[in-house]
C-alpha cells in the first residue's frame, strides 16, 4: 500500500477524512478519474456501527457506479460470490428478509411474521464491515489514491480562498483543492457551520454489537410452525416489538464461512426506554427478557469487543458544504441503521460526489452551484429515508401495521431497482447519463413508474395521522392494503394487497403471472421495467439485438427467469447465471 508520512507537504487534488466503505469507494472513483486523492482515517472509523446488509436496490446502485465509473471491482460488493475470499469469508449471505413481530410475555407467534425471500438473479450479503471498510481502502489505492497510515488523523482543518491545509500533530500540513469530510459527528467542518439543523422524525437509542453464542431463531421457535418460511439465519432477521427493534445480521451462514459472529444492531424509541440499566450488556439482557423467544436466543452470547452505544444516534449537520469542503455521510447526518438504508444512502451519494467532484475541480467559479445541487441531493436523501424509518418505528407498535408497512416497503425496494436498472441501461445505449441524474426529484431520482412517488407521498402522511394521534393502527393497515389493491400500477405478483399472503417466493407460478400482468392490464410506463435487458441480472457488454423487446414477446419466460420453488435459481443448459459478471 502506498502510503505518505504526514509531515510531507504533498499537494492533492480532494482529501477524504475518514477511512470505511462511503469515502473508499468515493476516492476509487475519484482516482479513476485521475484525481490525486488522499485518504486519512479517523480513530472512529472502526467503532461506530454501520449498515451489515445490502437489498436488491443497493445493488442497482452498485452497478451503476461500476459501471459509469468504469471500475468493475465496484460490482463484486453486488454478489456475494465474486467478492473476495478475505470478504466473503467473514461475511453472510442474505437469502431473506425476515420480520417477527413480539409480544412482551409470549413466546413468538408465527401468525405475526413476514418473510421476503431474495430471487435467485440476485445476490444479496451480509457485510462484516471491519473487512469490508479495509477492503474499499484497499480497493482506492489500487485505482492510484494514497492512503496515511491509520495511526495518522487530522488535529485542524483550515480553508482559505486557494486551498485546503490539514494540520496533524507534528505540525506539518497537507495542502489539497478541496476536502470531503465523512468522518464522524465531530467533523472539523460541520462544528463550525452557522445555522440550526432541520429536526428528524426518528429518535432512536442505538446499541450495536458483534456476538458469540447467538441462537438461530430456527432453533428458538419451530420452524415448522410457519408456513412455507425457509431458514431465518440464511437471511437478515428483524425483531418488531412496540418501540424498537432487533437486526440480527449472521455471519457464520454458508459453507465457507471464518466467523462465529452476528453483528446485532438495536433502535429504540428516544422516549420510551429510559428505564434500561446504564450497562450496555446489562441493558440488552432487561430489553430481551420480557420475550420469550428472544431471550432463549440470546441467552448464551457475548459481545466482542463490547457494545458502542449512543442516546442520541439521530443527528444531523446545519450545513453540509461550503467553499472548497463537502461533508457526506457520517458526518452530515447519522440516522438509524435499520432497512440497510445507511449502506444505500452511501452509495447514491458517492455516485452524486464521483460525478460532481470532477466537474467542480474543472470548472472552479460553478464550483458553488455544483456543491449546492449535490447537497440538496443529499438533504434530499436524508428526508426521505427519515420518513422511511419513522413510518417503520410507527408501524412496529402492531402486526397488522407492519403487515401494511412492508409491503409498501418491498413494493418500493422492486421497482426503484428495476427503475434504476432501465435508467442505467438507457444512460449505456444513449451515451449520456442525464437519466441517472434527477437528483432535483429526491429520493426517486430516476424515472419510477407513474403513481409510486404518489402512493409514497400518502403512504408517509398516514403514518403522521398515525403518529399524531388522528387515526388508529388498524384503520391504517387497512386503508394501506385497500390502496394496494386498488392501485392500477402495482404488479399482482406478490399479492400486496392481501394481509395474508406473508411470506413471498419470486417462484415459475408468479412469473408466469406477471408475464400474463405485462401482456394485458398493465401500464405502459411499467412494460419498460420488464424488457429482457432489465429483468436478468447482467448486461451484455454488447448490444444485443434483442434488447428493448420484452421478455415475454415470444410467449415463454427466458431461462435465465426459471426459478425453483424454493426461490433458488434453477440452472439451464448453456446459460451463465444472472448476476454474474
Amino acid at each position: 500500500m502506498t502510503t505518505i508520512e504526514p509531515d510531507a507537504p504533498v499537494s492533492y487534488d480532494v482529501v477524504i477524512l475518514g477511512s470505511h466503505l462511503a469515502t473508499g469507494l468515493l476516492a476509487t472513483v475519484l482516482a479513476k478519474q485521475d484525481l490525486r486523492v488522499l485518504l486519512v482515517g479517523s480513530p472512529d472509523d472502526t467503532v461506530l456501527p454501520s449498515g451489515d446488509s445490502t437489498v436488491p436496490y443497493t445493488t442497482a446502485v452498485l452497478h451503476l457506479l461500476a459501471e459509469r465509473f468504469d471500475v468493475p471491482e465496484i460490482a463484486s460488493f453486488a454478489h456475494f460470490e465474486d467478492l473476495p475470499d478475505a470478504v466473503r469469508r467473514t461475511s453472510g449471505i442474505k437469502k431473506s428478509l425476515a420480520f417477527l413481530h413480539h409480544t412482551a410475555g409470549r413466546r413468538h407467534d408465527p401468525a405475526h411474521a413476514v418473510q421476503f425471500h431474495v430471487p435467485g438473479e440476485h445476490s444479496e450479503w451480509h457485510l462484516y464491515r471491519p473487512v469490508v471498510d479495509g477492503y474499499a481502502r484497499e480497493l482506492a489505492v489500487r485505482y492510484g489514491a494514497t492512503a496515511l497510515p491509520e495511526r495518522a488523523s487530522t488535529t485542524e482543518v483550515r480553508l482559505s480562498p486557494e486551498a485546503v491545509h490539514l494540520i496533524f500533530g507534528s505540525g506539518r500540513t497537507v495542502t489539497a483543492r478541496f476536502v470531503v469530510d465523512a468522518r464522524d459527528q465531530e467533523s472539523p467542518l460541520t462544528a463550525t457551520a452557522e445555522g440550526d439543523p432541520k429536526p428528524l422524525l426518528l429518535r432512536s437509542k442505538m446499541m450495536h454489537a458483534h456476538l458469540r453464542g447467538v441462537r438461530p431463531f430456527e432453533e428458538c421457535s419451530r420452524l415448522a410452525d410457519y408456513h412455507r418460511a425457509t431458514t431465518w439465519s440464511r437471511g437478515t432477521v428483524h425483531h418488531l416489538f412496540d418501540g424498537g427493534w432487533i437486526q440480527v445480521v449472521d455471519f457464520r451462514n454458508h459453507d465457507d464461512a471464518a466467523s462465529d459472529l452476528c453483528s446485532v444492531t438495536v433502535g429504540l424509541d428516544h422516549d420510551r426506554f429510559d428505564d434500561l440499566p446504564a450497562d450496555p450488556d446489562a441493558a440488552f439482557r432487561a430489553l430481551v427478557a420480557p420475550f420469550p423467544s428472544l431471550a432463549e436466543q440470546f441467552a448464551s452470547a457475548t459481545a466482542e469487543g463490547g457494545w458502542t452505544t449512543s442516546p442520541h444516534w439521530q443527528r444531523r449537520a446545519a450545513v453540509t458544504h461550503g467553499p472548497r469542503w463537502f461533508a457526506m455521510e457520517r458526518s452530515a447526518c447519522r440516522t438509524d441503521e435499520f432497512l440497510s438504508r445507511d449502506v444505500t444512502m452511501t452509495a447514491e451519494m458517492v455516485h452524486a460526489l464521483g460525478a460532481a467532484l470532477p466537474r467542480a475541480l474543472r470548472d472552479e467559479p460553478a464550483t458553488g452551484a455544483v456543491l449546492a445541487e449535490a447537497a440538496a441531493f443529499q438533504d434530499a436523501l436524508i428526508e426521505f429515508n427519515d420518513q422511511i424509518l419513522a413510518a417503520a418505528r410507527t408501524a412496529a407498535g402492531s402486526f397488522a401495521l407492519w403487515n401494511a408497512y412492508s409491503r409498501v416497503w418491498l413494493l418500493w425496494q422492486i421497482l426503484g431497482h428495476l427503475s434504476l436498472k432501465r435508467a442505467t441501461n438507457d444512460a449505456l445505449v444513449a451515451g449520456t447519463w442525464d437519466p441517472v441524474e434527477r437528483f432535483a426529484d429526491g429520493g426517486l431520482w430516476f424515472r419510477t413508474p407513474d403513481g409510486l412517488r404518489q402512493m409514497l407521498d400518502w403512504f408517509f402522511e398516514v403514518f403522521a395521522r398515525v403518529r399524531a394521534g388522528g387515526l388508529r393502527q388498524a384503520e391504517a393497515a387497512d386503508m394501506i392494503f385497500r390502496e394496494l389493491r386498488r392501485a392500477r400500477f402495482v404488479p399482482p405478483l406478490y399479492r400486496f394487497g392481501d394481509p395474508n399472503a406473508r411470506y413471498y417466493h419470486f417462484t415459475m407460478p408468479r412469473r408466469l403471472l406477471m408475464v400474463a400482468w405485462v401482456m394485458t392490464v398493465a401500464p405502459a410506463d411499467f412494460k419498460r421495467l420488464l424488457t429482457k435487458d432489465n429483468v436478468t441480472g447482467r448486461r451484455d457488454d454488447a448490444p444485443s439485438p434483442t434488447r428493448g423487446r420484452s421478455s415475454v414477446d415470444d410467449g415463454r419466460l427466458a431461462a435465465h427467469d426459471v426459478e425453483r420453488a424454493d426461490g433458488s435459481a434453477a440452472d439451464a443448459p448453456g446459460v451463465t447465471q444472472p448476476g454474474r459478471r
